[in-house]
């Protein structure tokens, strides 16, 4: 098969022809292995069906209780909006908005985008404003978290159905369907056929090239500086500033790393006896309880994971500093895995956005949120946007003889 088509791979930079590629066929990067294409075998009318799905079955997700405890002094229920609330009204900005956006707004605003996007190409119609749209919806991908917020209903509902008669709420139901239906999604888009949709790729032009970053369309380096003419991203050859930027960001996850692990999180009283929770201490209850598969998954995405991500960054920076050839393949893997696993570090936030508005009953039994959160969600937060920063591209230029501090003329 002759290549008939050219793109960018966006981890290392190597402009390539793929073939047309068959159902359930991938191509892959011939210089660091990254996927290029995968075609999935799926429709752009299943992926929208699916699309249009998820949007409806958040919004009772977001309105209906999550859950609901009863005692001889009254009842509570806990909504998504509850928790934002109780946040704020506890004078903790951070995590407020926090869970206002990636659970709340920005999950709203992808599938809306997605759905909007993927009927406008059923439907047959052209506008500039589908490859922007599409751009943010993908970008969202990693930031808006309807499943992440199951798992933290999930394990709020471990932790509090020990000491409370707890009732499922609509809302918790409405999640999970939502969060289904996310997840086959995500699934079912194929990004290449929907950027075709939206416009064909070129041939590979004469003289030097770059590639954008989240199209993967390549164009000439006179276009450097400008806008994307396929999804209107900024087209530069690599991120700009991206070692400082990382190195920044990894330095403040860094140094909030060990008050996250030490400071409780959240204190719960319970009959006047205070408890505080840590991340450690809220897996220690949870093996206590016999909840040991979930006592393990929050090990796994509240301590492996940042501790993970942190230490993989610092190796791609030195990786970076230093000029290494070594693993480059590895290396790129990795930065693809902390990409994908970093936000569900959010688990044990979300889960106490969750529970503290039950556990309001005075001296019965109470729960505020604690200094120790603020700094867990700063390493989470920092670290994800180190993610986005990094640029992989420097890691392969080590091998084409490119210093990092320059700017280079070729994708």
């Amino acid at each position: 098969m002759t290549p008939a088509r050219t793109i960018g791979c966006d981890s290392c930079g190597v402009v390539q022809g793929i073939p047309v590629l068959g159902d359930g066929e991938t191509a892959r990067c011939v210089r660091c292995g990254s996927v290029l294409e995968r075609r999935r075998g799926t429709s752009i009318r299943t992926a929208m069906i699916l699309s249009i799905a998820t949007f409806v079955l958040l919004i009772p997700a977001n309105v209906m209780p999550l859950y609901r405890v009863e005692l001889l002094t009254g009842s509570r229920a806990s909504h998504v909006t509850s928790g934002v609330a109780n946040f704020w009204r506890e004078h903790w900005p951070l995590p407020a908005i926090t869970m206002l956006l990636f659970v709340l707004i920005l999950p709203l605003l992808r599938f809306a985008l997605l759905s909007i996007v993927l009927c406008a190409i059923q439907l047959g119609v052209r506008s500039r404003r589908l490859g922007p749209s599409f751009r943010v919806a993908q970008t969202l991908g990693v930031w808006a978290m309807p499943e992440v917020m199951l798992l933290g209903i999930y394990v709020a509902y471990g932790r509090l159905s020990a000491l409370f008669d707890l009732k499922v709420g609509g809302g918790a139901v409405f999640m999970a369907a939502a969060t289904v239906c996310a997840l086959l999604a995500r699934a079912c888009i194929d990004d290449r056929m929907v950027w075709r949709a939206i416009m064909p790729d070129g041939g590979h032009p004469a003289g030097p090239v770059l590639s954008c970053a989240a199209c993967s369309m390549v164009l000439p380096i006179a276009r450097d500086g400008g806008d994307c003419p396929r999804c209107n991203a900024r087209l530069e050859p690599r991120k700009t500033n991206s070692v400082a930027i990382t190195t920044a960001l990894v330095s403040a996850g860094l140094i909030l790393y060990l008050p996250a692990n030490l400071l409780p999180m959240a204190m719960t009283i319970q009959l006047t006896a205070p408890a505080p929770y840590t991340v450690f201490g809220g897996i220690v209850d949870l093996a206590r309880a016999g909840l040991w598969g979930l006592a393990v998954l929050v090990f796994v995405a509240s301590f492996a994971i940042p501790l993970l991500k942190l230490t993989g960054m610092c190796w791609l920076l030195w990786s970076v500093h230093s000029g290494s050839t070594h693993g480059l393949r590895l290396k790129t893997r990795l930065h693809h895995i902390i990409h994908e696993v970093g936000r569900w570090s959010m688990v044990d936030v979300l889960a106490i956005g969750t529970f503290v508005p039950l556990m309001q009953f005075d001296q019965i039994a109470n729960a505020q949120a604690m200094p120790g959160m603020v700094a867990f969600l700063g390493v989470v937060i920092t670290t994800m946007f180190s993610t986005h920063s990094f640029d992989t591209r420097l890691l392969w230029d080590a091998r084409d003889g490119t210093r990092v501090s320059e700017r280079p003329i070729a994708a």
